[in-house]
């Protein structure tokens, strides 16, 4: 036990700077390196647990999923928001506050999103809003400048009256005596033995380097191993219908450049009933394969206000197989004409304008990179009629009204290795697992080995193990006949020793054995203390004729 006692301070020292460590990662900001970003609630969209003044901690993440609470930048409102995934399409979220009953209209991209819920305090926020005020600051640095001035005045006047203990003639005596230690060294000419000093600052490092990784691991051990191995991500394929019309008609002279009616151009019917319509389709998609399926365009002619509406069928259904095919029909927009009319004259409902879509009626089937595709296409190209003339719907989102696209996705939850941002990398939680299992299982036993060997080395040598044990507090000497021995003590034991030259903040004198038996000195004043080794605790033991006999020997 004496072992460990003796090394502990450097554990304590290992759990100390492995704490502080884990504490800077976890709330330090990120601006200074460290991990945390600090939120202030300052709404009340994720009421009832979340309030105005509360100060949520925020942590990034690799992933994150349907569920989590997640700060983001919101670049319309120019500021960030705190909200819940609702879900997760095309690399986008979709996001809702708690309270509110509608979702976000900007989903972020995983790029914009700061981080996840780790830590809620409850009106935490409040507490740092007021530590900001001047007088609230003022008060702090007020506080803490007087704690320094107490702890410098104080420990200025300990050390004045400890150095007023000790007279002139004390302080003369010791430093002669430490320059005599070193000229004894500088002159000594004998090998130096295998254990020397060094090894007890080499074992006090081990100590603490062994303490590190042990507590390091064993931290981060139960955090890895509270986090499941695998989580289930969506492995999204996306895809996208695209449909591209044109239209042509001819015209009496006069009435169009051309004679001509081009895509784009506005229908008149006094003019012109016959439009021919083009459409082409494309699937854009991953590695798509046995795509089947069937078209059919058709006329939609409808009133929005009151629903009434005609289906008009400008070919019979065809089938199509391959991701691309292209189709043509007539339209005879004077047939569209006389359904509206008939509509009116038997209702007495004359509407302003009509809406006219074409649509493609697309059904198809197949796989893309290997999945099963069943998808339908309906987007059609939209018209306005006034009874005058048909012209196109124009949308500014849209863009060009002729080009109409429709995306889709095939979601498949798929199970992939958790990992951990740890130090600005991701690392796999099966990997972290092992790493903390071999570094506390290496670090303990490295620590249970020093132990054993400094065991074993108190009981069959120990000279050799006080110097392992308080290297960095001893000097060897020649001989102690310079030393007080007028007013000398015995103690009971070396640690006793020990204590009295770390109370006094002196060296122990360590008398080199010879012919004789290890011998350890303070000297305190005008008291000398002294412990002697035994013959049976030495590795050298003295027979009667005088002569030496080793460890070992017969």
């Amino acid at each position: 036990m004496a072992v460990y006692k003796r090394f502990s301070p450097n554990l304590r020292s290992a759990f100390s700077v492995v704490i502080m460590t884990v504490v800077w990662l976890a709330f330090a900001p990120t601006q200074v390196g460290g991990l945390a970003s600090y939120i202030i609630v300052i709404g009340n969209s994720m009421e009832s647990k979340f309030h105005i003044g509360d100060l949520v901690i925020i942590h990034e993440q690799p992933i994150y999923q349907v569920g989590d609470a997640i700060v983001y930048r919101n670049l319309q409102l120019k500021k960030f928001v705190f909200h819940r995934i609702l879900s997760q399409q095309l690399g986008r979220y979709t996001l809702k506050g708690d309270n509110n009953s509608w979702v976000d209209t900007y989903q972020p991209s995983p790029g914009e999103v700061i981080g996840k819920l780790w830590l809620h305090i409850p009106r935490g926020g409040i507490a740092i809003q007021k530590i900001r005020s001047p007088f609230i600051m003022a008060l702090i640095a007020g506080a803490l400048g007087a704690v320094l001035a107490i702890r410098l005045f104080g420990k200025k006047a300990k050390g004045n009256r400890r150095m007023s203990n000790k007279s002139v003639q004390e302080r003369f005596t010791s430093i002669q005596q430490r320059m005599r230690n070193w000229l004894t060294r500088r002159n000594n000419s004998e090998p130096k033995k295998p254990l020397n000093f060094d090894q007890g600052e080499i074992l006090e490092g081990s100590f603490f380097a062994l303490g590190v990784i042990a507590l390091s691991s064993l931290i981060l051990g139960i955090i890895v191993f509270s986090r499941p191995a695998s989580r289930t991500v969506q492995d999204d394929i996306s895809y996208q219908h695209l449909g591209v019309f044109s239209y042509s008609a001819s015209t009496p002279e006069g009435v169009y450049d051309a004679n001509t009616i081009k895509s784009g151009d506005p229908i008149f019917t006094k003019s012109t009933c016959l439009v021919d319509l083009n459409f082409q389709y494309t699937l854009i998609g991953a590695q798509p394969e046995n795509i089947t399926g069937t078209y059919q365009l058709t006329a939609v002619i409808s009133e929005p206000v009151s629903g009434w509406q005609r289906i008009v069928s400008l070919q019979e259904e065809s089938p199509f197989s391959g991701p691309a095919f292209g189709t043509s029909a007539r339209l005879d927009l004077c047939e569209i004409s006389s359904l509206t009319q008939s509509m009116e004259q038997g209702t007495e409902f004359h509407p302003g304008t009509y809406t006219l879509a074409v649509m493609p009626n697309i059904k198809l089937d197949g796989n893309l990179s290997g999945r099963l595709l069943e998808s339908t296409f309906n987007t059609g190209l939209a018209f306005r009629y006034d009874r005058v003339q048909f012209y196109l719907v124009q949308d500014e989102e849209q863009g060009n009204p002729l080009v109409l696209s429709e995306t889709g996705v095939l979601r498949k939850p798929r199970l992939e290795t958790n990992t951990m941002l740890l130090l600005g990398r991701e690392i796999s939680i099966p990997t972290l697992r092992w790493m903390t299992l071999l570094g506390l299982i290496a670090s303990l036993s490295g620590l249970a080995l020093l132990g054993l060997r400094l065991q074993k080395l108190s009981r069959l040598d120990q000279e050799k193990f006080f110097h392992v044990k308080y290297s960095a507090m001893m000097i060897d000497v020649r001989n102690a006949d310079s030393l007080t021995l007028s007013n000398m003590i015995d103690v009971g034991s070396m640690d006793a020793l020990a204590k009295l030259a770390e109370r006094f903040n002196v060296m122990i004198l360590h008398e080199e054995a010879g012919t004789g038996l290890p011998t350890y000195y303070v000297q305190v004043g005008g008291t000398t203390y002294r412990f002697v080794i035994s013959a049976d605790q030495t590795a050298a033991t003295i027979l009667k004729d005088g002569t030496l006999r080793q460890e070992g020997e017969a």
